[in-house]
């Protein structure tokens, strides 16, 4: 009878035998890897317990140190690769083990470490990017369609940027998916009005079932796998095939007919357009193909009724488009506001659909058209930028100089209902009254200038409690003076101050 050896005693390593690094580590295994319930053997045992599996009671992990090797765990119960994931999930993988992330790559992640870090792509700088969706919504006959048009003209020749005159357009080829009208009435002399490289500037087909640019050189289009099977083996004769056997609902067999007229299959119904998925994935290969840096879709509702999906969902797509190809994708959508800012109102639920969301939209008074930036929000850097449309062939969209948030403000006149002027008349007197009194010819002219009638201007007077006064000029002649407006917080005193009269506040 042989008998086993004893077991080789285990030698417990000294914290001074370990780097500071290794010491470091071991402290955090103890404290991550003991329970710290009294009377368990963790706390005194060479075991610990398995961040793999749910078992407290039972320590079950031995770690093992070795000098030139480091750290290393068994369990009696986990595989060791099951046992490192836990502790990488727990950030308690020591740096000795060489941990690679080839099985991340396998599945589809990719680290940030193997990226290498690169500025911004921009195709219209703090304007549209590349390789993101950008939406330009606006109201119909607005002027969106003539902005694309303009954008995908300057792209295609390398013209400068509207509202940089220093920074061209990349001069790269533009893919024009339109869903509305005729390409050769409509977009042709457009194009050719706006200057552009028809060279450069491609037509999508999204109607067509097939294209060659579906398929890849050495894969043909699939044949219809709905048709029978010529060579499937029929051991019947059509003599000998037993007729069918009909049943009712309640199971019992209907009466058995020997001879039966032979039923014709109804023609199969398809859309006489490729599916949305397929549209796609045309769209991926004509930018590929034709090394476009820009796509325009115009628009998306058109898109979506054609396949019945909801708008949301094409710019999902289209957003992801974009992130795959690399290219500037620009979609085209209806806003149903056409003035400011009731259309920068109703585009706040579609900020999350795109990356870059511009609106067009009118400003009273004198129906001065912008584009309006969204998101990001209009600041100093993406100021909004007045157009003009072009009435005939004379010129193309005429672009004005960028507004800032301040001005695009002040441009907004009061409307007249719900008491807007007037509410706009206090405005104006907080914001004019704010540094001390001021003559009250001054405050008139400014409101006259924005809209402001008199009456409106009393009204709010009224409601801002403001206080008039007449101020006389020293050594004047009788009843030389002007009257001060002030709000009731910067009254000063004067001299010579004379109370305004309830005529005088009707009349003023």
């Amino acid at each position: 009878m042989t008998t086993q050896p004893p077991p080789a005693p285990v030698r417990r390593i000294s914290p001074e035998e370990l780097s500071p690094e290794e010491r470091e580590y071991g402290f955090r295994l103890k404290h991550a890897l003991r329970c710290g319930v009294s009377g368990c053997s963790c706390a005194d045992g060479y075991k610990v317990h398995c961040p793999s599996h749910n078992n407290a009671e039972v320590p079950t992990l031995t770690i093992r140190y070795e000098h030139g090797y480091g750290f290393s765990f068994e369990c009696t119960r986990c595989p060791k690769r099951r046992i490192l994931n836990a502790l990488a999930r727990r950030g308690l993988l020591p740096e000795s083990h060489l941990f690679t992330s080839s099985g991340a790559q396998e599945a589809g992640l990719q680290p940030f470490n193997f990226l290498i870090q690169q500025p911004p792509d921009w195709l219209w700088p703090n304007r549209i990017p590349l390789g993101k969706l950008t939406l330009i919504a606006g109201y119909p006959s607005s002027g969106k369609t003539s902005i694309a048009l303009d954008i995908a003209a300057r792209v295609s020749r390398g013209a400068p940027a509207p509202d940089q005159p220093d920074t061209p357009f990349p001069a790269a080829p533009v893919v024009l998916a339109p869903l509305n009208g005729n390409p050769r009435a409509d977009i042709l002399p457009t194009l050719r009005l706006f200057g552009a490289d028809l060279d450069r500037i491609y037509l999508a087909d999204l109607l067509s079932t097939t294209l060659p640019i579906d398929y890849y050189p050495d894969e043909p289009p699939a044949e219809d796998t709905d048709e029978p099977d010529d060579a499937e083996e029929d051991d019947w004769d059509d003599e000998e095939r037993p007729a069918p056997r009909h049943t009712s609902g309640s199971g019992r067999p209907q009466q058995l007919f020997t001879f039966e007229e032979p039923t014709v299959a109804a023609p199969r119904l398809a859309a006489p357009w490729p599916s949305l998925n397929h549209v796609m994935g045309r769209l991926a290969n004509l930018i590929e193909a034709g090394s476009a840096a820009l796509l325009i879709v115009d628009q998306a509702e058109d898109l979506a009724s054609m396949h019945r999906a909801q708008p949301a969902t094409i710019l999902g797509m289209l957003r992801a488009l974009a992130a795959h190809t690399g290219a500037a994708v620009i979609a085209l959508t209806h806003n149903p506001a056409p003035g400011y800012p009731r259309a920068v109102t109703a585009m706040q639920r579609r900020l999350a659909q795109a990356s870059v969301v511009f609106t067009t939209a009118v400003v009273e008074p004198g129906e001065r058209r912008f584009l309006i930036p969204l998101r990001p929000a209009m600041s100093d850097d993406a100021p909004a930028i007045p157009f003009v449309l072009p009435p005939s062939d004379a010129f193309t969209v005429a672009w004005r100089k960028p507004v800032f948030p301040a001005h695009m403000k002040a441009l907004i006149g009061p409307r007249p209902n719900d008491g807007a002027k007037t509410r706009a008349a206090q405005s104006l007197l907080v914001r004019a009254l704010q540094d001390g009194p001021r003559p009250a010819t001054e405050i008139e002219r400014e409101a006259a200038m924005i809209g402001i009638s008199r009456s409106t201007l009393v009204r709010a007077r009224a409601l801002c409690n403001v206080r008039a006064f007449r101020v006389s000029i020293p050594d004047g002649s009788n009843g030389a003076g002007a009257w001060y407006w002030s709000l009731p917080q910067r009254n000063p005193l004067h001299q010579d101050e004379t109370p305004e009269t309830p005529d005088e506040v009707v009349n003023a």
